[in-house]
Order: structure tokens, then C-alpha cells, then sequence
């Protein structure tokens, strides 16, 4: 971006960038982008360098800040990077995207009746078949390159060259490059030779070779990298190296970043020739490895991303471009926001032998923080090959049976995303591994490439188990490669590279090019006809679309927002709506679209309305009922419109008004349904004396009817003759019971309506007339409504199956917990039972788990644990069980100061080979501190003992001598204690008679009587004072 002057207005500023887009010949493509300015800019699109003007198939719409390119009936040779510029006079800027066009999906050919033998592929007529493919090389900045091919077919095929998708003359100069054609060698066909003269750092990519006939297209692709040559050493050793770059002449941008989060950093270049482009960390070049990704984009970018971003990669990040004509310079400066939480002692990167292991160790602030461990972004469960083990605050990963495709990052997480980041290097044959997956859009081409550690040796290379084929690898010393010119969906799957025992895989996916959906139908007309019906015509959309569609009719009845699908028809034409569609009488409007499998086109709307009423006809009929005595018999039937009906008993109408009605009192019960085009009548646990009935419906246009048969029931139920309601409490033993009045007559048992399977937790026995449901230990799950269901008569019961009371057992009284900042508090809550619910709530809300608050369970005991506590964690917490509660009070006091004494510098005077003590008193039993003497940390000797004891801490010299002297600190945090020593040979004043003399400086304040909790150092526990 250009910047003008500050009094001249703002410079143009984008506020969406326009996107790539992919299409397939012949369809729409548009881009689109919002950008700002004052005054507002000119803004002009560009390809290639030249500025683009309207024509036929290009626009350029604009909506105030909106702007686009709409490109129609897009060709091949459209394809390419699309450049929208914007200019004011404050400044200019500019955003581009790519646009790639695909071809269309080649017609299938019609199965003939006969097939004959096919000749060799390339010897007879035929599409195209490549005989010999383009070979990848890897070659010096300078160096010639040639890639040729060979292709087979009748008739004589027509072959070009593409680079990364565009056309040779887009890329380069046509003096950059030659193309020397020439023929098969031995059969019909065509060979085309591509010839690059002195290969540049921006010829690196992709080539593939089209060839295509009137029979059908292949093509073949290879990998062509151009490498910088070694730098040699200047031949005056003492003369400076030259600047990697000039230096910037302006400030970079800022750029900031969580700790173990990406970084990705985008640099767009134009020039001519392409410029040759280089990533620098703080002026030191950068190469691609684990952990930094260097690639191009789709929209021709140039992307540095630091992948899991650690302190140590902060830093300036520099893109610096070159090419004949100039240099140019981006610069950011990265800041890496590093957490509160931090791990004590981070991963370090390690080395291991393939077939071996490898063991991978941190250290957590704090033994009950939770952990993870992840391979990039896949998570390591605990198994056989990732073995995870924590001792105290120690978290240890050991990777077992080492492979190559175990290279790579790994990393242990913390709760907040908290993350120490570690490189594994596993060394065998394969020095560089395939990635873990490829994501390519369909016919774009997919490159994958292995590095082996010997030069000439020949790998395998396989797709789900089955070999490639060898006109898309190639080998060159010690680098190997794959191209899959164009993918298509076949080409997914699990791709290997195979050499002896080693192997690394690589996931292939395949992703659907974005197609634009059908467009709408044409000519739509209403006719209206007679006898309640309508006629709608239209045309087919124009153009026809590429795939298989059809035709969405719906309906809308005037004064409703609905529109209801009426029905799908394949071809157009004309069609009739008769009243039979439409659910009640009224005036209805239409409207038809087309639908295919890439999406719905806008809907065209039938001009006018439409007078329809419906008339129902019979589309399920009633159909006669045979039931036992006792139970509920149902008849129903369809219409094809929804309307009213009327109901008959034995020629008598039923009330249809009521839900539930009886024909008399004391009589059959019944009760009328209907939902939607069904009507339902149930008759209510029918007598044997009502066999025999007479049940019909009637509605405009119909009329149907059927007869009820009552069939006697070969069993009764003996017991229960109700229903029985039982209440349990949970690891009860349920018996339900139901004794028939026939001898091992077979019943079936349901719950809730499905039928009862056999399983230990549910045990079905049949003993003479009595059927038994056992639940040998009942649970809660198991409550709901049985049936025991024979011929015609059914038992039913009701269970309900409760847990027990839970009670609190501790504490029983409110507890009051007192701490200082950054202890750990934690809060234990004992039940009497394991498996009871237990709930945490502070100030009446909820407690959730987090960085901040970690959440136990062992057995009875519930723990709630502030692992560095700060004064807002204070409050009150209750711990809810059942219907009981136990209380607590959460203080938490910010410490003003950690030393108790002394409060002032200490001297201390000694003779050589006196003992001497330095004291220093704390607040806190569990404080760690620091001695140091002259600013640097003391080293425990037998000459120099630390003592530990409750608050106390003492520095004890057993035989002073005269080095000894000095300034001794005792550090906590930001505070610490000063004593000065000096030792001299003898006191001057006296003469001591004590032959082992001893100097102790201790300083303490009076005793005061002090209550600390026998937990670990770190924990302060609810219940201690």
C-alpha cells in the first residue's frame, strides 16, 4: 500500500477482500469486495498486469462501497489472478484473488452391444494414453530443464503444458521457455517437449501435460523444484558479509498471538518477472521445518505460519521479494502473549531410532492440575504405544515401536489450552514423512513428497493397498515424489510410501468444487380450467443446467405467508391441479423452481390465483375387526383431502363434537380421532355382546363401512384384576407376578410399550399358571409401566424405583476457611454413598470447573479445590446432596508482606571458624525462599547448610572463614532480608576463652501460639485455623 499525505484524506482501505473462486467452464463467475476512502477511490480490476475494460462476458457492478467483476460463461483461458485496485488522492491499495475455471465432467459413453477387444493402449484409435510421462526433478537456480512426454491415440492427439493450473504464456515470457513438438516413438501419437532456459526460484511447481483428441483427455503431471545454490564462503575471511536485506524504512506492523496458538503471515507480490521471495526472522533467513510452514496459497500469496507459537519465536518477521527490476520489504513484529498458568519445566525436543522409544517429560505448577497430550492436533489416549504416566507434578509421555510417521510435534496441554510444545525427530530410512493429510479441491493437483536418507533407492507407493501407477512417480537422489495431475473424488483415500519396513501414509482428501445451482424455469402461464381444476405451464431454464433436475411445484392460499410443496415432476410441459390438492376451499397462487444436485434456483410465480375446492375420495379404506373381549377396537381409514366426517354406530351417528362419548349410559364407550387425511373411531374394551356391530363414516363423496367381531379369549388373568402400583429403592429385588387361569399357557412381558428382552438385570420365569418379571437388583432406569400380555387379556403394573436418602456425614457445622493469596484451598464434603449426586454452589450459582476451580471425586468424598486462590474466589460455598446441604466460608486475603523479621538489615560480626546463623521468620510455614550472597544463589555444602523449620528459615555457616564474608539476602517474591557478615581472624576488643566459640543471629518477635493444617505445603484446608 502507497500512503499519501495525512491532509489529503484517508488512504483506500479494503473491508473484505474478494475470495477465490472456482467454477466449471461455462458457468458464472464473480468476485466481489468492499473498500473505504475519502475521497471515495477509482477502483479498476486487473489480470496480468493489464486493467481489464467491459465487454460482453465481463462487468464491473458496483453498489456504493461494493465492487465486483462478474465474469459469464467463464472459459480455461480465464483462469488466472484477478487484481482489484483502488486509487485516491491519499493513496492506492489493492486485494486479488484467483479465479480457476474446470473443466466439465466428460460424457458417459453409452454401453454398446457388443465390445470387441481393445488393442494396446495407444496402438489403435482411441482417446489419448500417456507412454511416457513428465519425470520430477529437482535442479539449481541457472539450470536448464526439460520435461518431455509421449502420448498414444487415435487420432493424433493435441498436447499443451499448464503451470500450477494457468497457461505457460500467463506465467512467463514467451523467451523465458520453448516448446519442441515431435512424435511417438513406435505408434500413433504426439510427444511435446517443454524446455525452461536458466530455471528461476518462482519456476518451482507443478507442470502437467494435457493431451486430448476427439475419443477423450488425459494428462500427466510432474514436480519441478528450483533450489538456491550454496552461498561460497567470501575469499577474504575478514571481509563482512552483505546485508540480507536493506534496512526498513518504515515501523512494522504488530501482530499478537497466544502462547501455543498459529501465527500466519501473508505476503502478496507483483512484479515481472516473478519475484523470487525469502522469509527472515530477526535478519536471519528461515527454512521450512516442523513447526514453520512456508507455501503458496490458491490466491498466490506467500504464507510464512508458525505453527504452535512458543516465547521464543517472537520476534520481526520479514518477506523480503527481489527480482531484475528492484527489492522490496514486509516486515511484522510478533509478540506471543505467554498465561498466568505456566508450566514449570517445558517439553525439550528429542531424537529416537525407528522400531524404538522416545520419552517426552514436563512438570505442572501443581500435582492435581489435569493434562492432555496431543501429536499436533490429534489427541493421545493412554494405550500400549503412547504410554502416559504422572508422578506428583512430573507428566512423562513415552512413545513406544517408533515409526517415521510418528515425526513430528507433540505437545502437553494444561486446562485453557495451556500448552509446552516438543519435536520428536525419528531417524530410519524416510528423513522427511508425508504430512498427516492432504485437503486438494477437486481437479486441482496433488503433490506429496518423501526425503530418504540414501540417494537411488526405489520406494513403493500405494493408495488404500493398490500401487499407483508409474507415470505419476518419480525419484531423484535422494527426494521422491507422487503428482496426481486434476484429482477427482476416485483419487481419495490412504496414500503410502513404502521402503523395506519403513512407511509413512498420508490421508488424501478430495473436496467438491462449489457448482452454481440450475437456473429458473421460463414462460410460466395459468390457464384456468373447468370442473375445479387449473393448468400451469412453463419451459425449461436457459441454459439447460449440466446435471440431472426437476420441477418444484408449491402452493400458497392468498392471505397466507406459507408456501406447501405441492409435487416433483422431471420434465416440463404442462400440468393439472385439481381440487383434490388443495386441504380446504379457497383461492390459491403457485409457483415452480428447478432443483438439482447443486442447490434450488429462484422460484417463478404463476401469474393470477386460482378458485379450488377439495373433494375427498377413498385412498384407505375401513376394513373389518376381530378382537378379544376386553379390549379396544380400532377402524380407520384415509382420505385423499382433509375434511369433516361422520361416524354411524349400527346406523346410529356419534357424537363427534367430544374427544370421548358413550352411545348410552352403561354402554360402549368410544372416542373420535383425526390427524391430518386419517380418521380414526376406538371402541373402548368391547363386550362379547357387541360382536356383530355395524361401523361406518361419511363425507361428501364417501361413504365406507366394516363389521366388529368379538373372538373369546382362551385365557383369563386370575390375579392381579388391576392395576398395580409398587415403589422400590435402588439394588431391591423386584418380583412382578401374574397368574393366568390355564396351565403353562405362554405370555409375553412389555415395558413402556416394547417387549421385554432377557438379560441379567431382567429375568423372565414361568412356573405353572404364574409369569414372573424379576429384577434381581432394580435401579432407576428400570422404573416404568409393565404389561403381561396373553391372548386378548393383559396385567399391568406400575414401578417405581427410587435411589435412597443421601446424608451429608462432613461437616456438620458451617466451616470457616481463612488463606492468603496463591494458596490452595480446598473444600472436602463427605456422603454416605459412593454414587450419590453431588453439586458445588457459590453465592447461590453453580460452580462449573475451570483454570481456576478443579472439582474431585474419590469414593463418599467430594472435593472442591482452588489451586492458587485470589481474593475474588472468596465467598460462600455450599455443597448440596439430596436435600442436604453443608456450608462453607471462603476468605481470601491479599499478603501485604511475607518476611515477619527482621525488618531491618542485620550485621553480624564473627571470628574465623565460629558457627554462624542467619534467620529469617515467615508468615507462611510453606513460603519457599531464596538465599543468595553478592547476587549470587549459595549452592548447599558441607560448609553452608539450608534449614527448614515450620516459619523459620536459617542459612547456617558451621566454620566461618574470612571469604565468607559479604551480603546475604534471603529473597521472597519481591521482598527479602539483608544480613551483612565479616569475619576477621580474632575480635580486636577481647580475648575469647571459649575454644569452639558459636555466633547465632536469630530474630523472632514473640511467641505467639499459631494453628497450621498438616496438609502439603501448597493446600490450605476448609476446617483449619
Amino acid at each position: 500500500m502507497k500512503a499519501g499525505s495525512g491532509d489529503q484524506g484517508s488512504p483506500p482501505c479494503f473491508l473484505r477482500f474478494p475470495r477465490p473462486v472456482r467454477v466449471v467452464s461455462g458457468a458464472e463467475a464473480e468476485l466481489k469486495c468492499v473498500v473505504l476512502g475519502e475521497p471515495p477511490p477509482i477502483v479498476v480490476w486487473e489480470k496480468g498486469g493489464q486493467q481489464l475494460a467491459a465487454s460482453e462476458r465481463l462487468s464491473f457492478p458496483a453498489d456504493g462501497a461494493e465492487h465486483g467483476l462478474l465474469l459469464s460463461g467463464a472459459l480455461p483461458t480465464d483462469a488466472g489472478v484477478y487484481v482489484c485496485r483502488a486509487r485516491n488522492a491519499a493513496g492506492e491499495a489493492y486485494a486479488a484473488a484467483a479465479v480457476t475455471v474446470l473443466e466439465p465432467p466428460a460424457p458417459e459413453r453409452e454401453p454398446q452391444p457388443a465390445e470387441r477387444p481393445r488393442p494396446p493402449p495407444g496402438a489403435g484409435e482411441g482417446a489419448p494414453v500417456f507412454l511416457t510421462g513428465p519425470r520430477s526433478q529437482w535442479v539449481l537456480r541457472g539450470a536448464e530443464v526439460v520435461l518431455e512426454c509421449q502420448v498414444g491415440g487415435l487420432p493424433a492427439p493435441t498436447l499443451y503444458w499448464e503451470k500450477d493450473g494457468m497457461a505457460l504464456d500467463e506465467v512467463w515470457d514467451s523467451s523465458h521457455f520453448s516448446l519442441e513438438p515431435g512424435r511417438a516413438e513406435g505408434r500413433p501419437g504426439a510427444s511435446l517437449a517443454l524446455r525452461i532456459l536458466a530455471a528461476r526460484l518462482p519456476d518451482s511447481g507443478v507442470y502437467v501435460c494435457h493431451a486430448r483428441n476427439a475419443h477423450g483427455h488425459a494428462r500427466a503431471g510432474a514436480l519441478l523444484q528450483v533450489q538456491q545454490p550454496p552461498e561460497s564462503p567470501p575469499e577474504d575471511p575478514d571481509e563482512a558479509p552483505n546485508p540480507v536485506v536493506e534496512p526498513l524504512k518504515c515501523a512494522p506492523k504488530t501482530f499478537w498471538v497466544n502462547e501455543g496458538k498459529h501465527a500466519k503471515f501473508r505476503c502478496y507480490v507483483m512484479g515481472k518477472p516473478e519475484p523470487e521471495i525469502e522469509w527472515l526472522w530477526e535478519g536471519h533467513p528461515l527454512l521450512p521445518d516442523r513447526r514453520r510452514l512456508m507455501y503458496r496459497d490458491r490466491d498466490g500469496g506467500f504464507v510464512l505460519k508458525v505453527l504452535y507459537c512458543q516465547a521464543k519465536d517472537r520476534g520481526l518477521y520479514v518477506c523480503a521479494a527481489r527480482n531484475s527490476a528492484g527489492q522490496t520489504l514486509s516486515a511484522v513484529q510478533l509478540h506471543v502473549k505467554e498465561p498466568r498458568l505456566r508450566f514449570t519445566r517445558p517439553l525439550q525436543d528429542v531424537e529416537g531410532r525407528e522400531h524404538g522409544i522416545v520419552v517426552l517429560e514436563c512438570k505442572v505448577p501443581n500435582s492435581r492440575i489435569p493434562t492432555a497430550w496431543f501429536r499436533e492436533d490429534q489427541r493421545l489416549l493412554p494405550c500400549r504405544k503412547y504410554e502416559q504416566i504422572e508422578e506428583g507434578t512430573v507428566r512423562r509421555l513415552i512413545i513406544h515401536r517408533l515409526k517415521a510417521d510418528d515425526d513430528g510435534v507433540y505437545l502437553c496441554e494444561m486446562r485453557g489450552r495451556v500448552r509446552t510444545v516438543a519435536n520428536v525427530t525419528v531417524k530410519g530410512p524416510i528423513l522427511k514423512r508425508l504430512p498427516r493429510k492432504l485437503d486438494v479441491f477437486e481437479g486441482e493437483n496433488a503433490v506429496l513428497l518423501v526425503e530418504t536418507r540414501e540417494a537411488g533407492v526405489e520406494g513403493r507407493w500405494s493408495r488404500d493397498g493398490e500401487d499407483l501407477p508409474a507415470t505419476c512417480q518419480s525419484s531423484s537422489g535422494h527426494m521422491h515424489a507422487l503428482v496426481l495431475p486434476g484429482v477427482t473424488r476416485e483419487d481419495a483415500g490412504e496414500v503410502t510410501f513404502s521402503l523395506g519396513n519403513s512407511r509413512t501414509t498420508t490421508l488424501l482428501r478430495v473436496k467438491c468444487v462449489k457448482h452454481n445451482p440450475p437456473g429458473p424455469p421460463v414462460l410460466a402461464e395459468m390457464f384456468k380450467g373447468h370442473r375445479n381444476t387449473v393448468l400451469l405451464t412453463w419451459k425449461p431454464p436457459e441454459p439447460a443446467p449440466e446435471t440431472p433436475f426437476i420441477y418444484r411445484l408449491e402452493r400458497q392460499e392468498v392471505g397466507s405467508e406459507d408456501w406447501i410443496q405441492c409435487f416433483s415432476i422431471e420434465k416440463a410441459g404442462a400440468v393439472e391441479v385439481p381440487g383434490d390438492c388443495v386441504p380446504s376451499e379457497g383461492d390459491y397462487r403457485f409457483r415452480v423452481c428447478t432443483v438439482s444436485e447443486h442447490g434450488r434456483s429462484s422460484h417463478v410465480v404463476f401469474h393470477g390465483s386460482a378458485h379450488l375446492v377439495p373433494t375427498a375420495r377413498l385412498v384407505a379404506g375401513l376394513d373389518d375387526v376381530q378382537v378379544y373381549d376386553g379390549e379396544d377396537a380400532v377402524f380407520s381409514l384415509d382420505l385423499s383431502t382433509i375434511i369433516q366426517g361422520s361416524w354411524f354406530l349400527n346406523g346410529e351417528e356419534l357424537k363427534s363434537n367430544e374427544p370421548e362419548g358413550q352411545v348410552e349410559p352403561g354402554a360402549l364407550r368410544y372416542r373420535v380421532e383425526q390427524k391430518g387425511l386419517q380418521h380414526r373411531l376406538i371402541l373402548q374394551a368391547v363386550k362379547h355382546q357387541d360382536s356383530g356391530a355395524l361401523v361406518g363414516f361419511s363425507c361428501p363423496g364417501v361413504q365406507d363401512s366394516a363389521a366388529l367381531t368379538i373372538q373369546e379369549s382362551p385365557v383369563h388373568i386370575l390375579s392381579p384384576q388391576d392395576k398395580v402400583s409398587l415403589t422400590f429403592t435402588t439394588s431391591e429385588r423386584v418380583v412382578l407376578t401374574c397368574e393366568l387361569s390355564r396351565v403353562d399357557f405362554p405370555a409375553s412381558w412389555y415395558k413402556d410399550g416394547q417387549k421385554v428382552e432377557e438379560s441379567e438385570s431382567l429375568v423372565v420365569k414361568m412356573d405353572g399358571r404364574k409369569h414372573r418379571l424379576i429384577m434381581p437388583e432394580a435401579q432407576v432406569q428400570d422404573s416404568g409401566e409393565f404389561e403381561c400380555r396373553t391372548e386378548g387379556v393383559s396385567a399391568f403394573f406400575s414401578v417405581s424405583v427410587q435411589d435412597p436418602p443421601v446424608h451429608i456425614l462432613d461437616p456438620r457445622e458451617h466451616v470457616f476457611v481463612h488463606a492468603i493469596t496463591s494458596e490452595c484451598v480446598m473444600l472436602t464434603c463427605e456422603v454416605d454413598r459412593e454414587d450419590a449426586p453431588v453439586h458445588w454452589y457459590k453465592d447461590g450459582q453453580e460452580v462449573e470447573e475451570s483454570d481456576f476451580v478443579v472439582l474431585e471425586n474419590e469414593g463418599p468424598h467430594h472435593r472442591l479445590v482452588l489451586p492458587a486462590a485470589q481474593p475474588p474466589d472468596g465467598g460462600e460455598f455450599q455443597c448440596v446432596a439430596g436435600d442436604e446441604r453443608a456450608y462453607f466460608t471462603v476468605t481470601i486475603t491479599d499478603v501485604s508482606s511475607w518476611i515477619v523479621y527482621p525488618s531491618g538489615k542485620v550485621y553480624v560480626a564473627a571470628v574465623r571458624l565460629e558457627r554462624v546463623v542467619l534467620t529469617c521468620e515467615l508468615c507462611r510455614p510453606w513460603a519457599e525462599v531464596r538465599w543468595t550472597k553478592d547476587g549470587e544463589e549459595v549452592v548447599e555444602s558441607p560448609a553452608l547448610l539450608l534449614q527448614k523449620e515450620d516459619t523459620v528459615r536459617r542459612l547456617v555457616l558451621p566454620a566461618v572463614q574470612l571469604e565468607d564474608s559479604g551480603e546475604y539476602l534471603c529473597e521472597i517474591d519481591d521482598e527479602s532480608a539483608s544480613f551483612t557478615v565479616t569475619v576477621t581472624e580474632s575480635y580486636q576488643s577481647q580475648d575469647s576463652s571459649n575454644n569452639n566459640p558459636e555466633l547465632c543471629v536469630l530474630l523472632k518477635k514473640p511467641k505467639t501460639r499459631r494453628l497450621w493444617s498438616r496438609f502439603p505445603p501448597w493446600r490450605r484446608t476448609a476446617g483449619a485455623e
